[in-house]
């Protein structure tokens, strides 16, 4: 992944942090700075909150797992391939310098609703919860061949990164 979190101790000088962000900058990465540590770092913790949310979905019988996953891997994971979610709200709220604060405060109130239901149907990651859960995904599993899965996805990760240095718009 061209991913590298670069997270500073607070005694780190700046040419350090700045050596080590051109250097993985050169090594073809995408560095980003963490201005302070977090427990499981940036992209695990955004990994963390829509998986919680999936388990609740799944947990609760929204959905199964299979169509949870398909809701994101031909949703909001093509998007968020191109475009994280601020540049994703910019251009959803018209693009433009505008685009972000016309979505927030458009989607603002309905979204606040939503989490708060999130909130209270939070998966809690007990060992009941979690055998309900691995239920559907197991039923999934049933007529997935997993090494075919997880060739095609490094195959079509490679050609994405290859598409993404193409187009550094979205990089």
């Amino acid at each position: 992944m061209p991913l590298v979190e670069v997270v500073p101790h607070d005694k780190t000088n700046s040419y350090t942090v700045d050596t080590a962000m051109s250097f993985y900058k050169a090594m073809g990465k995408s560095p980003v700075l963490v201005n302070q540590e977090c427990p499981g770092f940036v992209a695990n913790r955004l990994q963390a909150a829509l998986a919680r949310e999936a388990y609740s979905l799944v947990h609760r019988g929204i959905v199964s797992a299979e169509a949870c996953d398909i809701c994101v891997t031909t949703g909001i994971g093509l998007r968020w391939a191109f475009t994280g979610p601020f540049m994703t709200n910019v251009l959803g709220g018209g693009g433009g310098k505008e685009g972000f604060h016309r979505l927030i405060t458009h989607l603002g109130p309905g979204i606040q609703g939503w989490i708060k239901d999130m909130d209270a149907h939070a998966f809690g990651f007990g060992e009941n919860e979690i055998e309900e859960l691995d239920k559907s995904v197991q039923h999934m599993l049933e007529s997935t061949d997993i090494a075919s899965v997880e060739s095609e996805r490094d195959r079509g990760l490679v050609e994405l990164i290859k598409s993404k240095k193409a187009a550094p718009a979205s990089s």
